[in-house]
């Protein structure tokens, strides 16, 4: 019975045990397994900055409709109330005999009589004036107003186009640098990973080592001198390996900042640098004539395109201009608050209007020449921008080529450090070799594997420099070609 009870109770345990795990293994984030193409893809998705341009996108469309919108009536409607305080007084006078005659000369009595005679209007009081207006005026007025012929308001919708597509070109040049910086952070990643990983398994080879050398030095075939130098080494890997991790850890936060996700996302970097050894000796790698997709380049012609219609624009404001409106109103004026009863006069009136530009003080012609000079100024600095684009391409293409011949000599490097650490460790085994030849072979091993992996992280490197300067994928056009 008793044993019963306790396989009851052991059973109960490894259950609560399997639920315990199973729930802590549903709560735990699923890992992201990403290559180069997954993490350029989330962060062109993801990337405040990329949607930040996409918006300035969008706002720019929205601003090139409303330019167009001025070519339309405008159609204002407008509501106004005024309470009179104190009403005016106006003075009259009247004519006698074709001339016009001041009545406050007279008196009442001769005013009368001229009254009687035809003279001037019945009632006329010169001397008090007469109080005009009531104490409320409601007014209803329509206004339609119409460019007809406006030469600037023209060039500038043309010019809100250009505006969008340079919006467009920077939202281009923003996907470009998140690309250029994605990449150098992924290969960033691959360089620590490759060296921890290396460091890793230069740590397990030589504890093996000093295994084997502690068992040599029992048998009193070692020396413990040996044994010393052996255990010296395997400590002096740790401080690397450490390093190494901290590096994989910062690179791995900085792709994920420039992918736009959580920095407790748990992501698995795909692949290694040596994956990308065989792709080098494919390709091919443009002039630097090849600026045609340049982002810079292109951003500066359409900076240039906004002057020279900012150009034109100074020099249309010299034209006339004609425009057509129309108002109708509703006009009411009483005395009381009763708007039911109230008399509504309508009051119409249409026209044109030409403004012809005489004299401004000399602005219009200031501005057209400094809008003269900055183009001047924009073609000066398109054959500066020319220039060091091109030297930028150069130098990417000298590092290319240096890295590619890097790679070769260090691929070389490594195969012979195996062949000669092989050797040593035979001689050190038969006891030709001593322990500080097998330390010696054992670190040039190590420093040709690192050199191997860091010539080509600077080939990726410069290749994505020179991708960044061109504007494209120079594999993926070689592709297309």
């Amino acid at each position: 019975m008793k044993v019963a009870k306790k396989n009851i109770i052991l059973t109960a345990m490894c259950g609560l045990l399997g639920l315990s795990v199973a729930k802590a293994q549903e709560n735990r984030p699923e890992i992201l397994r990403a290559d180069l193409e997954t993490a350029i893809r989330i962060a062109l998705s993801e990337n405040p900055s990329v949607k930040v341009a996409d918006m300035e996108i969008r706002k720019r469309e929205h601003a090139r409709k409303g330019a167009y919108g001025a070519l339309f009536p405008q159609i204002d409607v407008i509501g106004q109330y005024q309470r009179t305080l104190k009403r005016q007084t106006m003075y009259m006078d009247a004519e006698m005999t074709g001339s016009p005659v001041d009545l406050s000369k007279f008196t009442p009595e001769e005013l009368k009589v001229m009254e009687v005679l035809g003279k001037i209007m019945p009632s006329a009081d010169a001397g008090k004036g007469i109080r005009m207006g009531r104490r409320n005026l409601w007014n209803g007025t329509v206004n339609v107003n119409l460019p007809l012929v406006v030469p600037s308001l023209w060039k500038n919708i043309r010019m809100s186009r250009v505006d969008l597509e340079m919006a467009m070109e920077q939202s281009r040049s923003s996907k470009i640098d998140l690309t250029h910086q994605v990449k150098k952070a992924f290969y960033s990643v691959l360089l620590a990973k490759d060296s921890y990983d290396l460091f890793r398994e230069t740590y397990t080879t030589d504890s093996l080592n000093l295994v084997n050398i502690r068992n040599k030095f029992t048998q009193g075939v070692a020396a413990e001198y040996d044994v010393i130098t052996a255990d010296v080494r395997l400590k002096s890997i740790i401080p690397n390996i450490l390093q190494s991790e901290s590096m994989v850890k910062i690179a791995e936060l900085q792709l994920k900042m420039l992918m736009g996700i959580d920095s407790d996302t748990p992501v698995e970097i795909a692949g290694s640098l040596s994956d990308y050894e065989a792709g080098m000796f494919e390709t091919i790698v443009p002039g630097d004539d090849a600026l045609w997709a340049n982002s810079d380049l292109k951003q500066f012609d359409l900076q240039t395109l906004q002057a020279e219609n900012a150009h034109k624009i100074s020099k249309l404001r010299n034209l006339p201009s004609l425009t057509s409106s129309f108002s109708y109103s509703l006009i009411s004026q009483n005395n009381h608050f009763r708007i039911g009863h109230y008399r509504w006069d309508p009051y119409s009136v249409a026209g044109v209007t030409l403004s012809v530009p005489i004299f401004s003080g000399g602005q219009r012609y200031h501005d057209i020449k400094q809008s003269g000079i900055r183009l001047l100024q924009l073609q000066e600095q398109r054959r500066d921008l020319m220039r060091n684009l091109q030297l930028s391409v150069r130098n990417s293409t000298e590092l290319i080529n240096k890295s590619i011949e890097q790679v070769v000599a260090a691929a070389s490097s490594v195969q012979q450090a195996k062949k000669g650490y092989e050797i040593t460790q035979k001689r050190y085994e038969t006891g030709a070799g001593t322990i500080v030849d097998l330390n010696t072979a054992a670190l040039s091993v190590t420093g040709s594997e690192l050199q191997y992996r860091n010539a080509i992280y600077d080939y990726l490197a410069a290749k994505a420099d020179l991708e960044k300067t061109l504007g494209y994928d120079v594999d993926t056009v070689n592709r297309v070609q």
